[in-house]
């Protein structure tokens, strides 16, 4: 049986050495993702968007906005000149967004019409830059706070000769200072709302209070890269699926499957030797991505290599597992090129292989996907051992397992 494996092993790896463009898929691309996305939100322990800042306002508001951005700790902010260079830059791609501080912004805070903080978004990354409105209404909060109280001041005052009936001259005969007045009733109702504010937030209706685990060993928190580089090294590598569903389909279509089966030959030994090769393959995709993100990214493999080539190992041994079931069971050319590709996507949807925040919690857990994902993390971001592992190892294990026995329960090769 071993022999019966090892010559289809070879053959299937002599054939699929002619899928060139399919290398440039699995090796290649998660390592552009990488780059692109640690771009995107940098490369530090709290995600960050990274975008352009422009503040073409010379009031004083208008500084306080960019102070507050600054402080905004998920937001990376790149200053340029002027709008004109900021739409450029962003149609180009080079971000995501940008945000614009416009001309006579702190002026306009004060008028009923309000001020206006633009966004300019990369239309092809529109739905993502969504990111940048609500970290910017975040950051700016507390300021357009004090605006809004000096504007209603400001108003209410506008209003008062209309409502009462007298007018700033009939003030100032009785020796009021209308300017006077007004800013001193605006930075009075200032203090009072920041105080409220404030209070709330020291003493808070409902709090939270968070507290370390027991015994927990003091540990650097995980970078972006850290999530990165694991999630789209076994994103891609679970697109080797479709290979494996097309070459099986034709070889069904061509009745290369019976004149194999012609020969003294089982399913088991059979399937094996047509899921080991892209097994195989998707270790040495791991292996390549993770040595490239070492030298490209400063990627830390951690301290316990025999737990991090266990993880690579089972690894692609669900890649082989998973994807000969998927192999089996298609019937059809559409179903072999759709249906590998579109569970490779819902797989790293759901089980946050895309990006640590987007997970689907259940669901995440049927995936091959985040055990490999979350078993890499504690390897090397977390530095854990092999025993940290043993679950990550046990579920991509009983997967490969499983699938593979049921591949060959459903195998028919006519």
């Amino acid at each position: 049986m071993l022999r019966q494996i090892w010559a289809m092993t070879r053959k299937e790896i002599k054939l699929a050495a002619q899928y060139r463009g399919q290398w440039v898929l699995v090796f290649l691309t998660p390592i552009i993702f990488i780059a692109v996305m640690g771009a995107t939100f940098g490369n530090s322990g709290v995600p960050t968007v990274a975008v352009y800042l422009v503040n073409e306002d010379e009031g004083r508001l208008g500084k306080q906005v960019v102070s507050a951005l600054r402080d905004e700790p998920t937001l990376a902010l790149d200053m340029l000149e002027s709008r004109a260079d900021a739409d450029r830059l962003v149609g180009e791609g080079q971000r995501m967004a940008a945000i614009v501080i416009p001309a006579g912004f702190s002026a306009a805070t004060l008028t009923d019409g309000g001020g206006r903080i633009e966004v300019i978004v990369d239309p092809a990354r529109e739905q993502s830059a969504g990111i940048v409105l609500g970290q910017v209404q975040a950051a700016t909060a507390p300021m357009l706070i004090d605006a809004e109280v000096e504007r209603g001041v400001r108003s209410a005052f506008n209003t008062a000769p209309d409502t009462f009936g007298f007018t700033e001259a009939d003030l100032q005969e009785a020796g009021i200072d209308l300017p006077a007045v007004t800013k001193f009733l605006t930075a009075a109702i200032k203090g009072v709302v920041s105080s409220q504010v404030q209070d709330a937030i020291d003493d808070p209706l409902v709090s939270i209070d968070v507290r370390p685990a027991t015994d927990a060993a003091p540990r650097q928190a995980p970078t972006v890269f850290d999530y990165l580089v694991p999630g789209y090294s076994v994103f891609f590598a679970f697109f080797l699926m479709g290979l494996m569903a097309e070459t099986i389909f034709a070889e069904r279509v061509s009745g290369s499957l019976r004149r194999i089966f012609s020969l003294p030959i089982g399913r088991v030994p059979f399937l094996a030797g047509k899921a080991l090769p892209y097994s195989l393959i998707a270790m040495l995709q791991v292996v390549v991505v993770f040595s490239a993100s070492t030298l490209l990214f400063d990627y830390d493999l951690g301290e316990a290599p025999l737990a991090l080539v266990l993880l690579i190992v089972a690894t692609g041994l669900s890649v082989g597992g998973l994807g000969i079931l998927v192999s089996v069971l298609v019937r059809s050319e559409g179903q072999s090129n759709s249906i590998p590709t579109l569970l490779s996507l819902v797989m790293a949807a759901v089980s946050g292989a895309l990006f640590p925040s987007i997970q689907v919690p259940g669901l995440a857990q049927l995936t091959p996907h985040y055990w490999a994902v979350q078993g890499f993390l504690n390897v090397t971001a977390l530095h854990g051992d092999l025993f940290d592992i043993l679950p990550n190892l046990g579920a991509l294990m009983a997967i490969a397992l499983g699938a593979f026995v049921l591949a060959v329960w459903r195998f028919r090769h006519a």
